[in-house]
Parts: C-alpha cells; structure tokens; sequence
C-alpha cells in the first residue's frame, strides 16, 4: 500500500507485516472485526451480502462451524472461510458447509438470523427487505468466499475448475496488513476470479426449468395477505392494468421507461421501495404519509423503502407517484441496470 503525499509529490510505501506477527489472532480479532463492521468489510470486497452469523453449525451431526454466513441479494447462501495465512485445506472445508447448507429451508435461515442478530424482531421482514423479493427464494444456490493472506496454487486452480466446470461461484479475497506510525491498514484484494470477470459474470442462479409460480393467479396470491386495505389497493391498481409480478406479488411504477416506485403485497402491510431520490424526500412521505411508515435508506442511501397499511395511506400514495412524474430524481439506476434486474425475473 502506498501513502500519496499530494504536496510533496512524492509516494511512501507502508511496511507489510503479517497479521501474526501484527498480534491479530484469527477468530478473536479479524473475525470479530468482519462481525461488528459486516456492511463496511463486505463493500470494501465489493460484495453486498446481509451476514446472519458467525460460527454457524451447518449440520446437527458435525461440530465444525461456519466462519460467516451471509445472504446475496439474489437470495444465495453465501458460506465465508477466513484464514489467517494460508492452508489448503480452506476450499475443501468450505464445499463440505456449502453441501450441507444446501439442505436448509429458506426458515431456517430466518431462525438462523433471529438468533444471530439483535433487534431481528421479524427476520422475514428483513429478509424481504433485503431481498426485494419473498423469502422463499432463499437457498436456492451457494456461493463461497475465501478470505485469507495468500493461496495455494491448488486453492486457486480448483476454484478454477468448479467455476467454469459446474457454474460454483468460488470468489478468493487476499488480505494484506500494512502499518504506519502504530496505525494498522487492511486491504483487500481478489485473486480469483479477476475483477473484470467478476464485475460482468452473468451467474446462473437456478438452472433447468424456472419454478413453477407459488400462486395460480392473483386472487389466490392476495388470499393469504390478511390486510383488507392491502388485497384491495393491488386489486384496484391491476384493474388499472399496472405492470406487475405475479411470483412475487408486486406491482411497479415506471417514469419514462424507468422502474421508480415498487410495492410488494405481504401478510399485514406493503413493502413500498423507491428508486432514486429527489430533495427532501423522506420529509415529503413522512409529511404525506405519516411517521409510522418506518421509512428507511436503503443501498447506501441511493432509495428508500417504507411500509404502508391503511387504506388512506395507499390512496395518498397513489396521488402522490401520479405528481411526482414530473420531479427530477438523482442517483436512480442506470437504464443497463434496471434492464439487469428485469431479466432476472
């Protein structure tokens, strides 16, 4: 790592040292760190990943456990192995967690977080909001992460071999200590796959046919929604012919050809998500809609999430998107992302 000196023109090289020789155990130290900044550390990876815990018993009958388990976005069990150095056995331990992963049901990955992480009053909550779908597309592929000081050549060329050869996501994350005047810096690095394979890999996420629709129609998908104001508010907006999903009971607003509101039907409310921001935005819904929306930013502030339950709510709702086409929006999703995400459903 190299400290850039911007009067100076000049660069000064921070001295590597090795995390043991730096004092940072394993488990107590670096996992921990992982564990307490989860959304800082999974960034700097590049990654965005909603960690459920830390050594996790993937099955009853074994004692070994999980380093980190985390979910992707796209729903993937995502099984991370830390390694202070190096050892060749990392892989080969974290495919034996990925198989016995793979026999989870998406519930008890929920008990799994409301374990795990304090505060989870409704883990399926959370998990939908992450998700921006059901829980049940949970776990229905496995990623592995591979954290570690440097790897073998046999780590790296099998991760190779599964990736290309059986479509596994295998990703390797070198970690490299660097100090200065008692100050410790951590960075992080993929060796395999490279970063511009990884950045433009299209992953296929569930393979064969697609699974077959949870609902037959819509009625019977807003039969299991207990909130009269909800079912209603959907019945009315797909009478109005609103683009919509079937699969996962959401209805969606575009403004010129781009998908800015999202309302998901659940059991007592809807899950509203909006994508870009104008000035004053939350103010706007909370003077409109009501403080009790537990509105929040979402993807690092860049949209917003709130939940609605009452009939006026929702008729204010409507009215509001309708006046809102003509307001300027700022860091809404590129035209190649949300094209992205509508082939994924």
């Amino acid at each position: 790592m190299l400290r850039l000196d911007k009067d100076g023109k000049t660069l000064h090289r921070l001295k590597p040292k090795k995390l043991s020789d730096a004092g940072f155990l394993e488990r107590h130290h670096v996992q921990q760190m992982i564990r307490n900044n989860a959304d800082d550390f999974f960034a700097e990876l590049g990654e965005k990943l909603l960690l459920l815990g830390e050594e996790v018993r993937p099955a009853e009958f074994v004692d070994d456990r999980i380093d980190l388990l985390a979910l992707d976005p796209e729903g993937a069990a995502v099984i991370i192995e830390l390694k202070r150095g190096t050892n060749k056995l990392q892989l080969l331990q974290a495919l034996g967690y990925a198989g016995m992963i793979a026999k989870w049901s998406p519930e008890k990955f929920a008990e799994q977080y409301a374990q795990s992480v304090k505060g989870a009053a409704d883990p399926r909550e959370e998990f939908e909001e992450f998700l921006g779908e059901g829980i049940s597309t949970v776990n229905q592929s496995q990623r592995i992460i591979l954290l570690a000081e440097d790897f073998d050549f046999e780590v790296l060329v099998t991760a190779e071999w599964l990736t290309e050869k059986y479509e596994l996501d295998v990703r390797c994350y070198r970690l490299a200590l660097s100090t200065e005047a008692e100050r410790d810096f951590l960075t992080c690095t993929c060796i395999y796959p490279p970063p511009e394979i990884t950045e433009h890999a299209i992953r296929r996420k569930h393979g064969g046919l697609p699974e077959p629709l949870p609902w037959s129609d819509w009625e019977t998908a807003l039969a299991e929604t207990e909130n009269p104001a909800v079912a209603d508010f959907f019945r009315s907006e797909l009478a109005a012919g609103r683009e919509n999903n079937l699969r996962y009971r959401r209805i969606q607003w575009r403004f010129d050809g781009k998908r800015r509101f999202r309302a998901m039907a659940r059991r007592k409310y809807a899950v509203v998500k909006q994508y870009g921001r104008f000035t004053d935005d939350t103010k706007f819904w909370t003077d409109t809609l009501g403080t009790e929306i537990k509105l929040r930013e979402l993807d690092h502030g860049e949209n917003l999430r709130f939940l609605l339950e009452k009939k006026e709510q929702f008729q204010k709702l409507r009215a509001a998107i309708e006046n809102l086409k003509s307001v300027a929006f700022v860091n809404s999703q590129s035209p190649s992302d949300d094209e992205a995400a509508e082939a994924d459903e």
